[in-house]
């Protein structure tokens, strides 16, 4: 170990408005298991105004010595916060964590070792799996037949979210069901005593649902009730990200997105780019790459920072025995206009960065044309922030 660094460890938080997300993250960093290695965790706030850091200071001060808050005056975003948090730190290796995370006990051992055992290794990504386990609900019918996509839970309505959604048509209101379609439930609001709801607004009189080995003729409105020996039996893991890649389109996309969880996904393998929601790296290397570029604020940052990092020669690896919960967006909304803005603007400061200007001049012309034909002003303010940026006007 270099006799510089105080602890072998970092694992680098950053928050903004997180409050409500304090309590599981803390309780989970605090019964890590560390056998051949110290570390600390440092909590970086972004300018919070929902009081976080003093709900730490009065509930979690005393619980966690190993606990350092770090606060900024402003919000710097993903990118700056961790960078702010690295600078801090006084471990060897830092890990960088989302706020909106719950990991396993074993997360941090299991990093650690992979990574100090992984030769020619830069960075190391975490297995993600969604916050939630789900069930899983198919459908039989003759033809076709259609649902209001609102449900209840418990009696708590909820609106059936299209990524879990197989081999349907997905509507504004309503799915349109066919004989190999599925739907993924997450097992929110109750697990012991859980009861689903359905609405079927038209198709024929022997449609059935179908969960596990166990079927319901679905006439109209179908009340089921599922025991806990039902849920233990049926229930299934999602993958939110087993690593991190970008196609051919340059955009960035999580490797197993929605994927059961499976033998697939529990064996080591190299990737390109990195998920900034579980990543590990030396502290020499993050600062020797340049740390995240604070232009991009957050998305992209960490795909960014990957491809620098492998420019220099180090390989990326994905670490399945590293396991961590996560609230997928938990800290912004998906397709929300800041993150269409955000997303837009840094998948082409990406492109001229680590592919080629020529490339990204034909993107920029792309997406201006593609947002002004669909009204879409976020895409279109997105896309000339990133030439102020680059050529600063």
């Amino acid at each position: 170990m270099n006799t510089n660094y105080n602890i072998d460890v970092s694992v680098v938080v950053v928050n903004y408005n997180g409050k409500k997300y304090i309590d599981e993250l803390l309780a989970s960093l605090q019964n890590q298991i560390s056998k051949n290695f110290t570390y600390e965790i440092v909590f970086v706030d972004n300018n919070s105004a929902d009081d976080s850091v003093k709900y730490i200071q009065q509930h979690w001060a005393d619980k966690i010595k190993n606990l350092r808050v770090v606060e900024s005056k402003e919000n710097l975003g993903f990118a700056g916060g961790n960078n702010l948090g690295v600078k801090e730190s006084h471990g060897k290796y830092v890990v960088l964590l989302n706020n909106d995370t719950k990991p396993n006990e074993d997360w941090l051992q299991n990093l650690y070792n992979f990574f100090i055992n992984k030769e020619n290794i830069v960075i190391a990504n975490s297995l993600l799996l969604f916050y939630n386990d789900y069930i899983k609900i198919k459908f039989h019918t003759q033809d076709k037949f259609f649902i209001s996509n609102k449900i209840k839970i418990n009696e708590i309505e909820y609106i059936i979210d299209n990524k879990f959604c197989r081999n349907l048509l997905y509507n504004q209101d309503t799915l349109t069901c066919f004989g190999h379609s599925e739907i993924y439930i997450p097992l929110i609001n109750g697990v012991r005593d859980y009861n689903i709801e359905l609405n079927k607004i038209s198709g024929l009189e022997n449609d059935k649902v179908i969960i596990g080995e166990s079927e319901y003729t679905f006439s109209s409105t179908i009340k089921i009730n599922l025991s806990k020996e039902v849920i233990d039996n049926n229930k299934k893991t999602l993958v939110q990200n087993a690593g991190s890649g970008v196609n051919e389109n340059y955009d960035g996309y999580d490797i197993g997105f929605t994927d059961e969880y499976d033998e697939k996904y529990m064996k080591p393998y190299q990737i390109t780019n990195s998920c900034g929601a579980s990543m590990m790296m030396e502290k020499e290397k993050f600062i020797s790459a340049g740390g995240f570029d604070e232009t991009f604020f957050m998305y992209y940052e960490d795909t960014d920072l990957s491809f620098r990092a492998r420019r220099n020669g180090g390989e990326i690896w994905y670490c399945p025995d590293s396991i961590v919960r996560h609230i997928h967006t938990g800290s912004s909304k998906e397709w929300s206009p800041f993150f269409i803005f955000h997303v837009t603007k840094n998948k082409l400061l990406f492109v001229y960065k680590n592919i080629s200007r020529k490339l990204y001049l034909k993107l920029l012309i792309k997406q201006v044309i593609h947002s002004i034909r669909g009204r879409n002003m976020n895409m279109l303010k997105g896309s000339l922030a990133s030439v102020k940026i680059l050529f600063k006007v």
